[in-house]
């Protein structure tokens, strides 16, 4: 209640002072920044996709869905920094790209299919990567903070709808599945 009196009181002296009224009369309009996040490389929906990959699966734990956000933010952060074009930036790519590799191994076949192999390593999340893309899309991850390794092969069904056989080997277990994934 005093609080309100003292207030009160205090804004009835500064109005029939004229202060306020004077001060108030001469000051600049405040105007807020926009921010353009809506729109070009930070869009809600381009964000989204690089940062909330499709990789991500109900059946990762936690803890790899976190380092899975936190790699792909750390990437898209790094893709659209000035840091990259400095010195120790460029020290920095040369790295990541020493640990990525791609093997074209050209077109066979009829329908001449194209076969590519790429070899990656994603530091933060302790993962390596080989894939295979051509006759189908197989995939071999060997997580080492899990000591878990698991081969997957893709074969795609229609433009959202895959059928996937995965095998995944740890200390514990072995455990093989047969799925249909479904992108959205």
């Amino acid at each position: 209640m005093m609080r309100f009196l003292s207030l009160f009181t205090l804004v009835l002296f500064l109005s029939s002072s004229g202060w306020a009224y004077n001060s108030i009369k001469q000051m600049q309009l405040l105007v807020m920044p926009t921010s353009n996040f809506g729109s070009g490389n930070y869009s809600d929906q381009l964000y989204s996709n690089k940062i909330l990959q499709k990789s991500m699966t109900a059946a990762d734990t936690s803890q790899t869905v976190v380092a899975k956000i936190i790699d792909n933010s750390l990437t898209y952060w790094w893709n659209n920094s000035d840091l990259k074009n400095t010195s120790v930036g460029k020290v920095a790519n040369t790295i990541e790209q020493n640990l990525k590799a791609e093997v074209d191994m050209g077109t066979s076949g009829e329908n001449k299919t194209d076969h590519k192999v790429s070899l990656s390593v994603l530091v933060l999340q302790a993962l390596a990567k080989i894939e295979y893309k051509g006759w189908v899309k197989a995939a071999i991850n060997y997580d080492v903070k899990a000591a878990k390794a698991e081969v997957e092969v893709l074969e795609n069904l229609s433009n959202n709808k895959d059928l996937v056989i995965s095998h995944s080997i740890t200390a514990n277990e072995n455990k093989s599945q047969l799925s249909l994934r479904w992108n959205w």
